[in-house]
């Protein structure tokens, strides 16, 4: 009896010696969570400081609507540029600090401007800055299709849907995405940050580093602000030190050396190309981010980029994908969206598309241009981008369900005990009412019914049971991909799923295609974009009625604006009288969309939305990725979600002292950089991530948690204001651009890939066209072969 029980007790021993090692383990994970937060947030709070006040609404409201004004008028730029709500953050406050000192005491100034009043504006002027989603949608329809039944009031309904569903998709996920210490979302930090240094909380005495965060902030606003005229202007070579092209440009047969080292749209994978330009860099949060969500991140991208896309592009992975872009610069295509046929020459997504002859406002497949040019193929990187998708919105329902699947349980069963008792900044907020569910639920049915009347007979061709699936997919899929962008700060979208879903439910039907993607893309992301705000107002003790209100009002109103300014845009620019067609129904052509690329003003954006729609609602999923087609086999992508994450988490059960628990399928899968933007965007923001969170905090850790958060937020309003500026002062008036001199860091080509015979071209090119002149090819018998 001896020998067995000796034999039977190694085994509760070694079970309960795992499980006293997960919970040491996840007592880590948290503390290193409250070490992030507390070099951003105060573990105090105010309760008597005054934050839904006059002064608020009408600095906030005032703002707003300027930064939406021209922020929508920006989506018809060729490359699209949004103003940050950090800089109206930044004029905010001297206004704030003006109206405390000049107005009467009472309603229009309870006391001296605060910091909960100036974070409240920041998610005012934020929820009107990000223009409405629904945009594309509404012009796409309204303009590019000559839909002229859609009127101006079912637009607005449309777009206040898209916008308002995620309010309450929000609120009944904010116990699970708001209030644990888990759930980081870091992305809010460098606001805190910001916010913290313009009124100089918690800056405490004593320490090494006397500097104050507000003085900090400002010196190295200013430093970034003059820095970033170089890489914008003075110098663009710095925006793309491309290695490889510096020693093959000018050899023959270079093809696959500038497949892998250059980093221009349509080229090559960006391989050992660096930038030191911060507006490039910013867009990982490299700062902002937790060290190891941007290891998984730009992990994922290495390996795909420069080993995978490479390798099936010159093998020839999914049809002869080295001869699409043959025509093109660089004599390949590999970095752009563009879309090609057979041969590989490219086409653009409306050649293949027709009126339906019997109605004039359906837009269906031309049969016979499509049959001529089979199968329409796409780069090998866009190809990827849509596998990786795949991949990832299986892997992370997985993911989250293995990893944090218990405790949402828990939650979910006990939605009103007190679970986080020991969170500081939980406790904090407990003194402030809380805003009731059926608020929230309120707003969910208002928008069903409203949405379930706009898109059948408002317009938008989408079937009641449409609407339903729509908003049931963003349902289904916000608390996992929610949890995901919590801890890693990186979103997951639903766009490309639900075209893929609607697209084989109803084929052929491209309106009712852009309604349910924008619909169920904008319910989840709208929804995660204010779960993240309220995060800020948890971690600055904002009261949540307060939150409520100031997101929910700016964004109706934000969405009557941007909508109004893109019908404007339309109608002013006027129209053209055509003869009717089935290409011009209507008689006339809008002379907007006609303008030239050059011009500046494309409306590029609204040509993407519109081709997407294209091919997922007239040739359709069924064609595209079917058995016959050659991009088939990126349903592995699939398969391969579903088996990756449970082989890590299985890993980490087995070695729970080991790495595995740092491995993100998701994130290394996500592809948030699409394809044909500029690709030296792969090694620099991990150099920065390593220096700051790595280096900086684990040797100069009080340094670090005053002032590496206030770096970033500065970093960012400096290079934002100087390319603000520059736009302005260099490229907005089409007719007279006003570019620096050519020199050997602002060439023809900024990274230097081309031929240098090309590259004195297109100098020629590029200046003649300035200061209001006009260069005439015929007069340069240089470059006129």
């Amino acid at each position: 009896m001896a020998d067995t029980d000796k034999a039977v007790d190694p085994i509760p021993d070694s079970l309960e010696k795992f499980e006293v090692t997960a919970q040491l383990r996840e007592e880590n994970y948290i503390d290193e969570i409250y070490e992030i937060i507390d070099a951003a947030v105060p573990r105090t709070d105010d309760p008597s400081l005054p934050a839904s006040t006059v002064r608020v609404w009408l600095l906030g409201l005032f703002f707003g609507i300027l930064m939406c004004a021209i922020n929508t008028i920006f989506t018809f730029r060729t490359n699209q540029f949004n103003l940050n709500p950090f800089i109206a953050v930044l004029l905010a406050y001297p206004c704030g600090i003006f109206m405390a000192k000049v107005l009467p005491a009472g309603l229009l100034n309870p006391g001296p401007f605060n910091y909960k009043e100036h974070a409240l504006i920041y998610v005012m002027v934020s929820c009107m800055a990000a223009t409405p989603y629904a945009l594309y949608n509404i012009v796409g329809q309204k303009y590019q299709l000559y839909q002229n039944d859609l009127s101006l009031i079912s637009s607005i309904a449309f777009a206040i849907v898209t916008q308002c569903f995620g309010y309450g998709f929000a609120g009944l996920t904010r116990r699970y995405l708001v209030r644990p210490a888990a759930m980081l979302w870091p992305a809010n930090l460098g606001t805190i940050a910001m916010l913290n240094s313009l009124h100089g909380r918690d800056e405490g005495t004593g320490t090494r580093y006397r500097m104050s965060r507000f003085k900090f902030f400002w010196l190295a606003t200013s430093a970034m602000f003059f820095y970033q005229m170089l890489p914008s202007y003075i110098a663009p070579m710095l925006g793309a030190l491309s290695i490889i092209c510096w020693f093959t440009n000018n050899k023959k047969d270079n093809t696959v050396y500038l497949a892998m080292g250059s980093s221009a749209p349509t080229a090559g994978m960006g391989f050992m190309s660096f930038t030191l330009d911060w507006s490039i860099v910013t867009y990982a949060n490299p700062i902002i981010y937790p060290l190891w969500a941007t290891v998984n991140q730009v992990f994922g991208y290495w390996l795909f980029l420069w080993v995978v896309v490479p390798l099936c592009w010159y093998t020839g992975a999914f049809y002869n994908d080295r001869s699409i872009g043959a025509e093109a610069p660089y004599n390949f295509a590999l970095n752009t969206p563009g879309t090609y046929n057979r041969n590989g020459k490219f086409i653009k997504n409306t050649k293949f598309v027709m009126r339906n002859p019997e109605n004039p406002s359906s837009l269906i497949l031309n049969q016979t241009f499509y049959d001529e040019n089979k199968p329409i193929l796409i780069t090998t990187f866009f190809a990827m981008e849509y596998a990786c998708s795949f991949v990832v919105f299986v892997a992370s329902l997985v993911h989250v369900g293995l990893w944090y699947g218990k405790d949402i349980w828990q939650r979910f069963r006990a939605t009103m005990s007190n679970l986080d008792k020991e969170d500081i900044h939980a406790k904090l907020m407990d003194a402030y009412p809380d805003v009731p569910d059926w608020w929230y639920m309120a707003v969910l049915a208002v928008n069903m019914v409203v949405g379930i009347v706009v898109c059948q007979w408002g317009g938008f061709d989408l079937p009641w049971w449409g609407t339903i699936l729509a908003v049931a997919l963003a349902l289904v899929s916000i608390i996992p991909i929610g949890t995901i962008q919590a801890v890693s700060g990186q979103q997951i979208g639903l766009n490309v799923m639900s075209e893929f879903l609607i697209g084989l439910l109803i084929p052929g039907r491209i309106s009712a295609v852009m309604a349910f993607k924008t619909l169920s893309y904008m319910s989840m992301n709208q929804g995660l974009f204010l779960v993240g705000d309220m995060k800020l107002g948890h971690y600055l003790k904002l009261p949540p009625k307060a939150m409520f209100m100031a997101q929910l009002i700016p964004t109706v109103v934000g969405t009557f604006i941007s909508t109004a300014v893109a019908a404007f845009m339309y109608e002013s620019f006027g129209k053209k009288e055509v003869p009717v067609s089935s290409t011009y129904p209507a008689g006339f052509v809008w002379l907007l969309q006609e303008l030239p690329a050059t011009s500046g003003w494309s409306s590029n954006n609204y040509k993407v939305f519109m081709n997407a729609g294209a091919i997922w609602g007239a040739i359709g999923p069924a064609r595209f990725f079917g058995p016959d087609s050659p991009y088939f086999k990126t349903l592995l992508g699939f398969g391969i979600g579903l088996v990756l994450p449970v082989i890590f988490w299985g890993l980490h059960k087995l070695q729970p002292n080991s790495f595995w628990h740092m491995i993100n399928i998701p994130v290394i899968f996500v592809f948030p950089l699409q394809a044909g933007g500029q690709r030296s965007d792969l090694i620099t923001p991990l150099l920065v991530a390593l220096v700051v969170n790595y280096y900086v905090k684990k040797y100069r850790n009080t340094w670090w948690k005053k002032y590496a958060y206030v770096m970033s937020a500065a970093f960012d309003v400096g290079s934002g204001l100087m390319v603000l500026i520059l736009f302005f002062a260099t490229q907005f008036n089409p007719e007279y651009h006003t570019p620096f001199p050519a020199w050997f860091m602002n060439s023809g080509d900024a990274e230097r890939c081309l031929p240098d015979a090309k590259i004195t071209c297109n100098e020629h090119d590029t200046m003649g066209n300035a200061y209001g002149f006009k260069y005439l090819p015929e007069q340069d018998p240089t470059c006129n072969l």
